[in-house]
């Protein structure tokens, strides 16, 4: 299983399944940036709001999918332009308190990858959907 996988050529985010649900959903995060990278292991508070907001986004191709972490400083959120534009923005933090660090991906998609992205959150994530 490979995850949800975003790349605009310059930047690449995969998120993919890390284990059994506790808290949340375990979830690796891979970013590649420039010459920034990371792998974060975090827990996705929602797969199934998400997948919502993302049905709903690709039907209109306007409003906002985010995907939010227990550990507060991760994000993911697509955000639709009415147009067939996506701009996706991911946040990672290194969770060091108090002065935290983190690295802010954005890339600009268009509307070709929500079927994807669905479907893999649909199989990988939220399996009884």
């Amino acid at each position: 299983m490979g995850g949800i996988v975003l790349t605009d050529g310059i930047s690449r985010v995969v998120l993919a399944p890390a284990g059994w649900p506790a808290l949340g959903f375990p979830t690796r995060i891979e970013v590649a940036t420039g010459p920034f990278s990371a792998s974060i292991e975090a827990e996705a508070w929602d797969y199934r709001r998400f997948l919502d907001a993302l049905h709903r986004l690709h039907e209109t191709l306007v409003g906002e999918a985010e995907l939010t972490f227990v550990e507060g400083g991760h994000s993911l959120t697509l955000t639709g332009n009415g147009r067939g534009g996506v701009e996706a923005v991911i946040m990672v933090g290194d969770g060091q308190s108090p002065c935290y660090a983190f690295l802010t991906i954005r890339m600009t998609l268009d509307q070709s990858y929500l079927p994807g992205i669905i479907q893999t959150v649909r199989r990988e994530f939220v399996p009884h959907s």
